[in-house]
């Protein structure tokens, strides 16, 4: 027979367990990136290399999703992954006076952390509605992201 004394003790265990995985779930998740720049101005450029960042580390994820089922478009969105990655090294070398080799490595380990939370983000996405990407920030992301390619598109043409 267990005592009263150690049923506490498990449920105190039990509720910490319980806490510390609520806890890990959500320090893996992000901020939208709509939330994150009502809070930021997008004049300054470390709110652009964030963003150019973030949009690197989505549409690397999507590229992943996409890699057995459509290699077309996801060779697309690692190329341009690639792309905002290089804008993001850019930025830091030109505002920031980096060297080029310390922003490629900065960039790099800031959008693989990204790319991280993404991987987790929609991992518990799909388990809610079999879904990497809908009924979650990150579609929401996608659709910022998309914006920012067309603009910077349309700049180059």
């Amino acid at each position: 027979m267990v005592s009263n004394d150690m049923k506490k003790f498990f449920i105190k265990i039990f509720i910490l367990f319980v806490f510390f995985i609520s806890y890990k779930s959500l320090s893996l998740a992000q901020e939208p990136i709509v939330e994150y720049l009502k809070k930021k101005n997008i004049d300054e450029s470390e709110t652009q290399v964030y963003l150019l960042n973030r949009c690197s580390a989505v549409y690397a994820y999507a590229s992943a999703i996409l890699m057995k089922s459509d290699v077309l478009t996801s060779k697309k969105f690692i190329d341009t992954s690639n792309q905002l990655l290089f804008k993001s090294t850019e930025l830091l070398v030109i505002d920031k006076k980096m060297k080029l080799e310390e922003a490629q490595e900065k960039v790099e380990k800031v959008r693989d952390d990204l790319f991280e939370k993404y991987i987790n983000s929609g991992k518990d996405n799909w388990k809610k509605n079999k879904s990497h990407f809908k009924g979650s920030y990150i579609a929401i992301d996608m659709g910022i992201c998309g914006k920012l390619v067309e603009g910077q598109l349309n700049q180059t043409q």
